[in-house]
């Protein structure tokens, strides 16, 4: 399904070239890509200067398309290549839509226009779409920049390091991004921190059925770089050995160098990434599926999306899918303490710009009716703010609980991102509704 802008305005806005996201260049500072843009259509300095100076995009459109300036005489053969600078510096000097753009995965972007047929698609559709192909090949600029930088910086050496207690996706991970980063001749090491080695349960069987190797337990840093993978908030971690995150969870923004896109694991997420120049093992795809089934709940979860379908499915495996969750696919053991269960099976976030601790439990209908209470009032006595996730096996629904309020879902969810969107969402409606009255 392709992302379609117009303008400036609303969630997208800020793919626009009015919107207000300035950039240096030069030394020269522009207020918008149309500022750049516009002044470069002309060597004359006066001209330019006053389309830099111009107080709005549209004012900037206007002095840049008047036809009595003299335009320098090539302009129409480097047209999209200017524009492809300035929209890369756009992008590059503010890191939140950066980051945004990125999100976006391999979305087709398109610029709904209304009468604009050359960097559009005009009213029938029928346009070039040139400036969402800019978007595009920014975005694809942009990934590449980000790996580059995260090798980079890592080439004397890298600590591949999960989540504190990781689950499949986590460790499985990894242990893949160390055998890619060893195969650039980069001494890559597979490992976990010592205070948080244990497995997650519902994992656990099926980590030490097919995990190749142990990772290296770690408990000093020094001056070891480390690469964060499906983990990407520093908890107490040191900032200045941290040169990088992949993840397939919210930003959180604590590390600078982050590759975030919402995949179905953090392991189909590091294939696509590097699938063009990385020869994947028959092994390592294997392991790429599992992690796919173990983090959608074994393709039932409202997290395996149409785009992560046509990446799984190009791994070609055999995998029988309801024979593995026969035999590994396991509810959280609610006989054990609350105290346990919430150390081993939470996971620390940053959500608008604020720590968030999520709990995720799955259970049968009968359990979470017996114990769904319990740990709400647990929660509520913890100093963290939390977001329960639950997991109804039989049902296949999910209830959460956030804020103090419960919010029941008709859908099976994992993923806190989709859960805490929903959850915006019924707020907006209850809001709504509130107004009506």
């Amino acid at each position: 399904m392709a992302i379609e802008f117009y303008k400036q305005f609303g969630e997208l806005g800020y793919l626009a070239n009015y919107s207000d996201y300035g950039f240096y260049k030069d030394g020269i500072f522009y207020k918008t890509v149309e500022h750049f843009y516009q002044s470069e259509k002309y060597d004359e300095l006066d001209i330019k200067a006053k389309i830099i100076r111009a107080k709005t995009a549209k004012e900037a459109a206007a002095i840049g398309r008047d036809r009595n300036n003299t335009r320098i005489p090539n302009f129409k053969l480097i047209k999209k290549n200017v524009m492809l600078d300035g929209v890369l510096e756009k992008f590059r000097q503010n890191e939140e839509i950066q980051n945004k753009l990125i999100e976006t995965r391999n979305e087709i972007i398109v610029e709904k226009t209304v009468d604009e047929y050359y960097w559009g698609v005009g009213k029938d559709y029928s346009g070039a779409n040139n400036f969402g192909r800019i978007l595009m090949r920014a975005r694809s600029i942009l990934k590449e920049e980000k790996l580059k930088k995260m090798i980079l910086d890592a080439r004397k050496g890298a600590y591949i390091l999960g989540h504190n207690h990781p689950d499949l996706d986590s460790i499985v991970s990894s242990y893949i991004l160390k055998n890619i980063l060893s195969s650039f001749n980069i001494d890559a090491h597979f490992c976990i921190l010592d205070k948080g080695y244990e497995y997650q349960e519902q994992d656990k069987k099926l980590i030490k059925e097919v995990l190749p190797e142990e990772p290296e337990i770690i408990s000093e840093f020094g001056d070891k770089k480390i690469i964060l993978v499906d983990h990407n908030t520093l908890d107490d971690l040191p900032k200045n050995n941290v040169v990088g995150a992949i993840d397939h969870h919210i930003i959180s923004g604590q590390v600078e160098n982050t590759l975030e896109m919402e995949y179905a694991s953090t392991g189909l997420l590091l294939y696509d990434l590097f699938r063009h120049i990385y020869n994947f093992s028959e092994e390592e795809k294997f392991l790429i599926g599992l992690t796919v089934l173990t983090d959608t709940d074994y393709l039932r979860s409202s997290r395996f999306k149409e785009a992560d379908k046509k990446i799984y499915e190009s791994l070609n495996l055999d995998i029988d899918v309801e024979k593995f969750r026969k035999i590994f696919q396991t509810t959280t053991n609610l006989n054990e303490s609350v105290e346990k269960i919430v150390e081993n099976n939470s996971k620390k976030y940053y959500y608008n710009d604020k720590p968030l601790t999520r709990l995720l439990i799955s259970s049968t209908k009968e359990e979470k009716e017996k114990y769904f209470d319990i740990y709400k009032e647990y929660l509520l006595l913890l100093d963290e703010d939390y977001l329960l996730i639950w997991n109804d096996y039989d049902e296949n629904k999910t209830t959460a609980f956030y804020n103090n309020e419960v919010y029941e879902f008709d859908f099976f969810s994992t993923s806190t991102f989709e859960v805490l969107k929903e959850i915006e969402k019924k707020n907006i409606n209850k809001e709504k509704t509130y107004k009506k009255i």
